[in-house]
């Protein structure tokens, strides 16, 4: 089996750098993997940097920022078109570090988690290792609220009003033991890192694109796993391989990520959920910055309450918009 290790840059070559090391301390052949590398328009030199460092991966620059789902398609479609071959695709985050033989290991718990979707009747199995902090502590990357009774229900939005906490609360859950040792399930998996098949891919692409690029950052890893879903696909976490991620993959300010997050989690709620979930989307947000700018007020004469006024006062806009 041979799979394509897929990842995403914009500037923060010391990051990548440091996570293709730990790879290609790992990948001492091209006969299991290939690995590509989609720049979103870097202007820390990292392009010149990747094929300087590390000339046996491929590197595919774009000219534009595209953002996160996009560039995975670039790098992936750059792959096919240089008539790589593969059986899998593995994306990862350019931020994280992970332990020696780690991805030869995730390709066989991919092919264990694959012949056990198939026997138990579904098409596919996705993958992702146990994510940790950087200092070693558990940062959760399964979700069990996909879907209208999670992220799509009242409740999400009423428990998100109160804190980030609350939120996780219905999107996480818990996952589920399957009779594979080492095999959890869940509804959806963040992002970080994913293990699937090439028919997945294929299945996924013959109604567009593979992430839909419409969503620039943010919420693509959740529209994914509901199509993907739709199909017949599976979640599963190896609790025995384990990856770290550091965050701050793509450095912006709060607001900037805040109102992206904003856009796409409305353009997905009302994509998967209808009416229902654009009022939900939208009623929400304005309740949320409504609730915020009034608790601001009172405070005005405090630096840091005009910058969270002003913050708010962005994100309401949009909402109304």
């Amino acid at each position: 089996m041979r799979t394509a290790v897929i990842l995403v840059t914009f500037n923060g070559w010391e990051m990548t750098r440091n996570c293709l090391s730990d790879m290609a301390a790992q990948l001492t052949d091209s006969e299991h993997f290939v690995v590509a590398i989609a720049d979103n328009a870097s202007s820390d030199g990292t392009v010149e940097n990747l094929r300087k460092e590390f000339p046996t991966f491929h590197v595919y620059p774009s000219d534009k920022n595209l953002g996160f789902g996009a560039a995975n398609n670039l790098a992936i479609k750059g792959l096919l078109g240089d008539k790589e071959p593969f059986d899998s695709i593995c994306l990862l985050n350019n931020d994280t570090r992970f332990l020696p033989n780690m991805l030869p290991r995730m390709q066989k718990a991919w092919e264990k988690a694959e012949a056990f979707a198939r026997e138990s009747g579904n098409a596919y199995a996705v993958i992702a290792p146990s994510t940790k902090n950087r200092d070693g502590s558990d940062q959760p990357n399964y979700f069990a609220g996909l879907g209208p009774e999670g992220i799509g229900s009242l409740k999400f939005f009423t428990n998100a009003l109160r804190n980030e906490e609350g939120a996780a609360e219905i999107l996480q859950g818990q996952p589920s033991k399957t009779t594979q040792e080492n095999l959890l399930e869940t509804n959806w998996l963040s992002g970080v890192c994913w293990m699937f098949s090439k028919e997945l891919y294929d299945a996924l692409t013959s109604e567009g694109t593979f992430f839909d690029e419409k969503i620039f950052m943010y919420y693509e890893d959740a529209d994914l796993a509901l199509r993907a879903r739709k199909i017949g696909a599976r979640f599963f976490i190896c609790k025995d391989i384990e990856l770290t991620h550091l965050g701050g993959g793509s450095a912006q300010s709060n607001t900037s990520r805040a109102l992206q997050h904003d856009r796409a989690q409305q353009y997905v709620f009302k994509k998967h959920f209808g009416l229902h979930g654009l009022l939900l989307s939208k009623g929400f947000r304005i309740l949320r910055s409504s609730i915020r700018i009034a608790s601001a007020i009172p405070h005005i004469g405090s630096s840091e309450k005009r910058k969270y006024l002003v913050h708010h006062l962005a994100l309401l806009k949009a909402a109304l918009w």
